[in-house]
């Protein structure tokens, strides 16, 4: 059989394709991530996500759009739909699109490849009460060449912020279990991934809900102990669970990038109330300065969100004083959407439309005069990058330094005489900047480190 497997979403979507895609090879499938629908397709997998209207109306337009092929064309023969979105919405989907040939929600990556491989049509599997773990480890299968990856070390949510649905979506917070977790690690390096993003919903809440002492410090000891040589970034780390033992970590182990993304999502106290956020009465600029007390030069990543219900234009005003005192290298902001189910829905004061987009707009602009004055600071500075692509139009390399996660951030752009290979670090000198992306030539004393 032919797989094709479209991602949306988020990277732990990603995750949970190669999952289902190293199931399905396991079997002697060929899985292929966004094939061309010219190409003959047995089946197709769509990974859907819910997490806001945007979201939502991004995963429906791919799957319109793929049973309409299906319908017209005969290609691909059948259809499936996987993830947040047919969690939620299962019996709609179902109504709505006859052309889908199976549904399965969150977590259930071995039960739609049964019903793939058995060529089941019309059928749906979505737990009534949703769950990510499952048992054992899965097999996984890369979807790309890239060297870089994402490690989702936990799923779910055990939070209940007021404006968000994942909890719906997702069940309770699961930590997969560490000895899962470095045997996956392991793979990926011999695969050729030189990058390890650590993933969850909260990755510091790793441990919590299953060890009386394993947690996110003892893992990334255990993640850096493995041989080869690679970088560890640590992505979606709320406020609340950096502590002492986790910064020392960061700080002592090489292979720990200093970057560090905390999602505060606002930075007026009246609104963070209202957004029930987890940490509670912490004072955003008193975790800003331990972090960069700690790691000095570290580059700080964090999510805004705008327009939420009774945020007033002095709220409003306190993101912008608090993001220019701040400066975060690294922010990007959503505007906010009601989303069905969730408290902040029916709160009084719903911002309008117009303002929320107005309010972005500021955000953003703001962000750009920030994240343009931190690029131009590096300007004659040495740094290491990763080597993933090579630009042909452009004739340049395209790489990552530690300030720049993957998807998210800007990029390194290596002007080279010499050939580089994909994967290796090398060591560069910054000639100029942009105002989220760098350009840069090989450093004349670089150290390449091949892959």
């Amino acid at each position: 059989m032919v797989i094709g497997i479209f991602i949306l979403g988020c990277d732990k979507n990603t995750v949970d394709a190669e999952y289902l895609a190293g199931i399905l090879a396991e079997k002697g499938c060929e899985v292929i991530a966004e094939p061309p629908l010219t190409m003959p397709l047995d089946a197709a997998v769509v990974v859907t996500c819910g997490f806001i209207a945007d979201a939502k109306v991004e995963s429906i337009d791919k799957i319109l759009e793929l049973a309409q092929a299906k319908e017209t064309l005969g290609n691909p023969k059948r259809l499936y739909i996987m993830g947040c979105l047919s969690q939620r919405y299962a019996n709609d989907l179902s109504t709505e699109v006859p052309q889908i040939d199976g549904i399965v929600g969150v977590g259930q990556m071995k039960q739609l490849a049964a019903m793939i491989l058995a060529e089941k049509t019309h059928h749906t599997l979505v737990r009534p009460v949703p769950r990510t773990s499952f048992r054992g480890a899965l097999p996984r299968q890369r979807l790309d060449t890239r060297p870089y990856a994402f490690l989702k070390i936990a799923d779910g949510c055990n939070h209940a912020c007021t404006f968000c649905s994942i909890p719906i979506m997702k069940g309770a917070y699961q930590s997969i279990p560490p000895h899962t977790l470095l045997r996956e690690a392991q793979q990926l390096l011999a695969q050729g991934v030189r990058e390890l993003n650590l993933v969850a919903q909260d990755i510091a809440g790793y441990g919590i809900d299953q060890w009386k002492s394993y947690r996110l410090p003892h893992l990334l000891k255990d993640l850096c102990s493995l041989s080869g040589t690679f970088w560890i970034r640590l992505l979606y780390c709320y406020p609340h669970g950096i502590t002492d033992p986790l910064l020392e970590v960061m700080a002592t182990e090489p292979k720990i990038v200093p970057y560090l993304d905390i999602p505060f999502q606002h930075f007026d106290p009246e609104v963070l109330e209202r957004m029930g956020r987890p940490f509670g009465k912490l004072n955003p600029e008193e975790v800003v300065s331990k972090v960069r007390s700690a790691m000095p030069g570290i580059v700080l990543r964090t999510t805004m969100l705008v327009g939420f219900p009774g945020e007033s234009p002095r709220a409003h005003r306190n993101m912008l004083q608090a993001m220019e005192r701040l400066r975060f290298e690294r922010l990007g902001a959503f505007i906010y959407s009601p989303e069905e189910g969730t408290p902040a829905a029916n709160f009084p004061k719903q911002v309008r439309r117009v303002t929320r987009q107005r309010r972005w707009d500021t955000v953003m602009s703001l962000q750009a005069e920030i994240s343009a004055a931190f690029c131009a600071s590096r300007v004659g500075s040495r740094t290491q990058v990763l080597v993933e692509d090579f630009d042909k139009d452009l004739q340049m390399y395209v790489t990552r330094s530690a300030a720049e996660a993957p998807e998210v951030d800007g990029l390194v752009y290596v002007t080279s005489e010499k050939p580089l290979a994909l994967g290796e670090f090398i060591d560069v000198q910054i000639t100029n900047a942009d105002v989220y992306d760098i350009y840069a030539v090989p450093s004349e004393k670089s150290e390449r480190q091949k892959p």
